[in-house]
């Protein structure tokens, strides 16, 4: 299986990483961190510590980094975070988007990440929107690893929303965990139409309208 989000890392030399601040989405702020070859980061929250050197909900280069095209002072973000911000703004538009298709997804830079965490975020971009499966699902759809394995992976998703980990739950009907806390999970899948219930997610994980997923 091909992998549209990774590259090889052997030899590569440092790159210009360049930013982009939504300050207000139904999650909270987001900060978008994109190189040459894709986004490489979807962060919760306002930048703070080392990349508060760039402030604003514009784009800029992180600090240490060389500046790329299209970025620094007064320059608006590059395409790929163009391109990530159309997505996100449809995403969290609510159930049915913002009434237009789904835009494409950007291309994600995912150097440096194991082979299994790439098959399980390729299985993630498989999840159909309004659906969720379990962690043993995937395990099962990738034929290896364990459902602990799969849960590891998913809670190493350094591309959240794009990268729809917030559709895993647990086996028994629990959220699971989520990097950006159990409520903005909750507001994801009610974005996107689900109704998760207290602790417990009422969702279809069984009977004949159960979700599989076909990674062939």
């Amino acid at each position: 299986m091909s992998h549209p989000a990774s590259h090889p890392v052997s030899g590569t030399p440092p790159v210009s990483l360049q930013r982009l601040v939504l300050p207000e989405t139904p999650v909270g702020p987001l900060t978008l961190v994109a190189s040459a070859l894709g986004i490489r980061e979807i962060r919760f929250g306002l930048p703070s510590g080392p990349d508060a050197g760039v402030a604003g909900p514009g784009a800029g280069t992180t600090p240490g980094s060389t500046p790329g095209p299209g970025s620094g002072s007064g320059a608006g973000p590059g395409p790929h975070l163009e391109a990530a911000r159309r997505c996100l703004d449809w995403a969290l538009a609510g159930p049915q988007g913002d009434g237009d298709p789904p835009p494409g997804l950007p291309p994600l830079d995912l150097d440096g990440h194991t082979a299994f965490r790439l098959d399980v975020w390729d299985a993630l971009l498989r999840i159909p929107r309004g659906e969720v499966m379990t962690y043993g699902d995937i395990a099962g759809a990738l034929g290896r690893g364990s459902p602990r394995a799969v849960g590891q992976a998913v809670g190493a998703n350094p591309i959240p929303v794009l990268v729809p980990c917030h559709r895993v739950v647990a086996g028994d009907g629990r959220l699971g965990g989520f990097s950006g806390g159990l409520e903005r999970k909750v507001t994801l899948l009610e974005l996107e139409g689900l109704h998760p219930s207290g602790a417990r997610f009422e969702a279809r994980l069984d009977g004949p309208e159960h979700l599989e997923l076909d990674l062939g």
